[in-house]
C-alpha cells in the first residue's frame, strides 16, 4: 500500500514515473543490444554464447515489462523512448561479453541510484530492490561466463600413452 504522502504528491509520482520510463527504455535498449551482439558473433563463439544471449534477450524484455507494470501501478501510462542504431562487424566473444558486462553494470547502477528516491513507496522500493539483486546476479554471471570462456581450451588436449 502506498503512503498517503505518495498518493498526494503528483510531482513525486511524475518524477518516479519518468525514472521508471527511462529504466524501461534502457531494458529494451539492452534487449536490442544483446540481439545485435549475438548476431555479430561468428562460428564457435556463436555456438558457445547463443543460449546466453537468448536468455539475456528474454530477461531484458521481462524486466521492461515488469517496469511497465510498476508504472501502471502508479496510475500512469508507460512511455517508451528509444533512439538507437546498432551495427558493426563481427565481434569476438570476449568483446561481446565485455559489452554485455557494461550493459548490466549500467542497469545495476541505474537501479541502485533510483532506490533512495523511491523509499517512500514500499511497493516500488521493493521492486527496485529485487531488480538490484537480479542485476547484481547478472553482473556476477557474466563475469563467471567470461572467466570460464577465457580458461576454456579451444583444442582438446592430446592424449598420450603411458
Amino acid at each position: 500500500m502506498r503512503s498517503s504522502k505518495r498518493r498526494g504528491d503528483a510531482s513525486v509520482t511524475r518524477a518516479i514515473t519518468d525514472d521508471l520510463n527511462r529504466l524501461m527504455a534502457e531494458e529494451v535498449e539492452a534487449c536490442l543490444r544483446y540481439f545485435q551482439m549475438r548476431l555479430r558473433l561468428r562460428d564457435r563463439d556463436y555456438a558457445v554464447a547463443e543460449a546466453f544471449f537468448e536468455e539475456a534477450i528474454k530477461e531484458t524484455m521481462e524486466h521492461a515489462t515488469a517496469i511497465a507494470q510498476q508504472i501502471r501501478s502508479l496510475g500512469e501510462i508507460p512511455t517508451l523512448r528509444v533512439n538507437l542504431t546498432l551495427g558493426g562487424g563481427p565481434v569476438r566473444l570476449e568483446a561481446a561479453l565485455t559489452e554485455a558486462l557494461e550493459v548490466e553494470q549500467q542497469a545495476l547502477d541505474a537501479y541502485t541510484d533510483l532506490l533512495p528516491r523511491v523509499v517512500d513507496d514500499p511497493a516500488v522500493a521493493d521492486f527496485i530492490r529485487r531488480q538490484v539483486e537480479v542485476e547484481t546476479e547478472h553482473v556476477r554471471a557474466i563475469r563467471a561466463f567470461a572467466e570460464g570462456k577465457s580458461t576454456m581450451k579451444l583444442v582438446a588436449p592430446v592424449e598420450t600413452d603411458p
